[in-house]
């Protein structure tokens, strides 16, 4: 019995997996585990392929596997089929499970899981292979070729990753959510074994049902449905899916107040873009691994984030050569059709790293691949020349250089004769397109007008393309691909407002006594002295609301109304942030009678004359500042600020009000603004909301040198 069933047995009735219709004990997915091996070893093949979605009977046939001699081969399911072939046949698989009946093959036997069919079948024309000894499991990743390389790792060395990741995150019974595909080794290991080693639970639903087509988000809010209805402690991300949880959370959703560890790895991720995570809610650390390292290699799990990966794993020894990061420890056994390897011997990872030494600890900095391999936003790694090789296949001469890194989808450079159209290429590139996974379709495209030559520093003597020198060269160029692509999602002039302003947005974001809010270190009279601000521009709200709806003209009459039920909304709010500072125990009367900081009073200012001396228009700038900034950050931060502070929950009443259950105004203010037709009205309002994100910000700086006003606290 291995160490993942012994952790069963200690708690037979404890739920371990869910999905949306039926909850399994420990008990019930041992027996059904055992059962299932049983049915393996019956095929009689040393190894067996599965091609499974995301589901209870994916894990349960995964630790089924642990109990055979047959080695697994799990084939995620956004491998083309062309890549399924060829993993099949390099790994000598006789036998594939799918969970769905595939036309023109003959059943051998079908397999009942926890009430989901699956189907096996006879893999043609493959034959069995010599596989490494305690080869346990085959992984393939989505290759930096058509035929990338199979990865043979033993059990031993799984459990090895996933025991030093339970002693890295130390979470006790986590509650964890798979969100990348089970065919990719992270979520295996990670995502499945470490929580059960911890004594927690999974939950496991298909793509569909969290919003994904092949690799790529399409419903985004099926994930976040799925994130706030099942209040996971832990998940695992690629860059592409935290950016746009960020982005969620920027635009009013609420990550659950559950979350206690966020994983985010597969390729770099900005400082920016993780202060961003933190500051919003989203405690995300960054990791990095390899599937020759069974997984995870090195963990950061410092609350303040410096772009590192952190320190590697307890079991993993490392040095670095060159600048390329070599490993030693519970590493692959090989690769297929390749010599074994010594135990003893250290791999060359082909990363670059930078290492800084922190008290006794080195911590890792990935600068980037040692070769050309693109790793996309999303986690997955392609090699330019798979992609540019078919699309130079082409009956005119034609140069491609493909790029892509870091980004969502790759495009490219293309020149072509003048006597071919762009409709030509564009049904080429869409026939290409076809025959590759979709994560390494090439989307967007660039007709450049000159070939690209020796002469200009682009091609090397060998006439290879000089990828760095290429990509600052038409820097420009292939950023405005990207920007395509935004500008096409980009459908109102709400979302334009939202990218128009990020820098500003950011600004506020970074004031240090937000941080100190998710960071634990807020104090009650940084809090009184926030609430007392606050007083001071909220008890304006109303007379703003009027001067702007006074100073509309006729044309906006359906703008006057939605301000008279801004009126309405916003009657009498200052008097709910007295009665918080009350409660607080401090003097609400002193607050009333207090004067506005200069930063609070230049805010207001600012919004009067605004509306006055430049259009009514202006104040909705304002409008977006404070209700975006509200609905993404106050419920997060009433709740840090009442652990903290040990305060009663009706000191918050101005907070939690204004928060995600406030998210109706949100849309209500999306409606509004997408009326808003007028470049000319739309560059005001642009204008406005970044002139009060600055402003508001500067409230925020404030606070932390702001004199604190008597405080007669006993708290209520």
């Amino acid at each position: 019995m291995n160490l993942i069933f012994k952790q069963l047995q200690q708690s037979a009735e404890r739920i371990v997996l869910s999905d949306n219709t039926q909850n399994i004990t420990a008990a019930e997915l041992t027996a059904q585990a055992y059962q299932v091996a049983e049915f393996l070893e019956s095929q009689s093949a040393s190894c067996i392929a599965f091609h499974l979605d995301n589901s209870i009977a994916w894990v349960v046939l995964d630790l089924a596997f642990t109990l055979t001699s047959s080695a697994a081969l799990p084939l995620p399911m956004f491998f083309s089929q062309q890549q399924c072939e060829f993993a099949i046949g390099k790994a000598g698989a006789t036998r594939i499970i799918c969970d769905k009946p595939v036309p023109d093959r003959v059943v051998l036997d079908t397999l009942t899981i926890f009430g989901t069919q699956l189907w096996v079948y006879e893999c043609r024309n493959t034959h069995p292979v010599k596989l490494f000894a305690n080869t346990q499991k085959i992984t393939f990743t989505s290759g930096s070729t058509g035929q990338p390389k199979g990865c043979c790792l033993s059990f031993a060395s799984q459990l090895t990753v996933a025991n030093s990741l339970c002693e890295r995150i130390a979470l006790h019974a986590p509650k964890h959510l798979c969100v990348l595909p089970l065919g990719v080794l992270l979520e295996n290991v990670a995502g499945i074994y470490a929580p059960i080693l911890s004594g927690g639970q999974v939950k496991i639903l298909s793509a569909k049902e969290l919003g994904f087509v092949g690799s790529q988000l399409v419903e985004g809010k099926a994930l976040l449905l799925a994130i706030s209805q099942y209040q996971p402690s832990s998940l695992i991300l690629v860059p592409e899916i935290l950016k746009f949880l960020v982005l969620a959370c920027e635009q009013g959703w609420s990550p659950p107040t559950s979350l206690q560890f966020v994983a985010v790895g597969g390729a770099k991720v900005s400082t920016q873009m993780l202060d961003r995570a933190h500051t919003l809610g989203l405690p995300v650390y960054q990791g990095y691994g390899l599937s020759e390292a069974c997984s995870v290699v090195s963990l950061n799990t410092d609350i303040i984030q410096d772009g590192s990966v952190g320190k590697p794993l307890s079991h993993i020894q490392f040095k670095v050569v060159d600048n390329e990061l070599y490993l030693r420890g519970a590493l692959f056994l090989g690769y297929l059709g390749e010599q074994p390897r010594d135990g003893q011997s250290w791999y060359a990872s082909g990363d670059l790293v930078h290492i800084e030494q922190h008290d006794l600890d080195a911590r890792l900095t990935i600068i980037g691949r040692k070769k050309n391999l693109i790793i996309n936003s999303f986690g997955r790694n392609i090699s330019p020349e798979w992609p540019e090789s078919l699309l130079q296949n082409t009956p005119w001469p034609v140069q491609v250089v493909v790029c892509g890194e870091a980004r969502p989808f790759l495009s490219a450079l293309v020149w072509l004769p003048q006597d071919v159209s762009d409709d030509m290429f564009n049904q080429f590139m869409a026939e290409v397109n076809q025959s590759l996974p979709d994560y390494a379709h090439v989307l967007r495209w660039y007709r450049l007008a000159t070939p690209l030559s020796v002469e200009q520093g682009l091609l090397s003597a060998n006439m290879r393309p000089k990828r760095a020198a290429i990509a600052d060269y038409y820097a420009d160029v292939i950023d405005s691909l990207y920007l395509q692509e935004q500008d096409r999602k980009m459908s109102n002039f709400y979302e334009q407002l939202q990218v128009q302003t990020q820098t500003e947005r950011e600004y506020l974001l970074a004031a240090p006594i937000i941080k100190e809010v998710f960071n634990g270190a807020i104090t009650l009279g940084q809090y009184g002295s926030f609430l007392q601000q606050a007083y001071h521009h909220v008890k304006h709200t109303v007379p703003l609301l009027m001067a702007c709806g006074s100073k509309l003209d006729d044309s906006k009459e359906w703008l006057r109304e939605a301000i008279g039920h801004y009126i309405e909304e916003e009657m009498g709010h200052q008097e709910w942030i007295l009665n918080d500072l009350a409660v607080c125990g401090f003097d609400k009367e002193q607050v009333r009678d207090s004067t506005p900081s200069f930063a609070t009073e230049m805010m207001v200012s600012y919004a009067y004359d605004s509306i006055n001396r430049v259009s009514p228009l202006c104040f909705f700038g304002m409008v977006n500042v404070l209700e975006g900034t509200s609905i993404a950050l106050a419920d997060q931060a009433a709740n840090s600020i009442r652990e903290q502070l040990n305060l009663p929950q009706n000191a918050f009443s101005y907070l939690t009000s204004h928060g995600a259950l406030d998210i109706e105004h949100i849309d209500f203010f999306k409606g509004l603004m997408n009326q808003i037709h007028c470049k000319k009205e739309q560059a005001l309002i642009i204008h406005s909301a970044k002139r009060f994100y600055r402003l508001y910000g500067d409230i925020f700086r404030s606070i932390a040198t702001m004199p604190v006003f008597n405080e007669t606290r006993e708290v209520c």
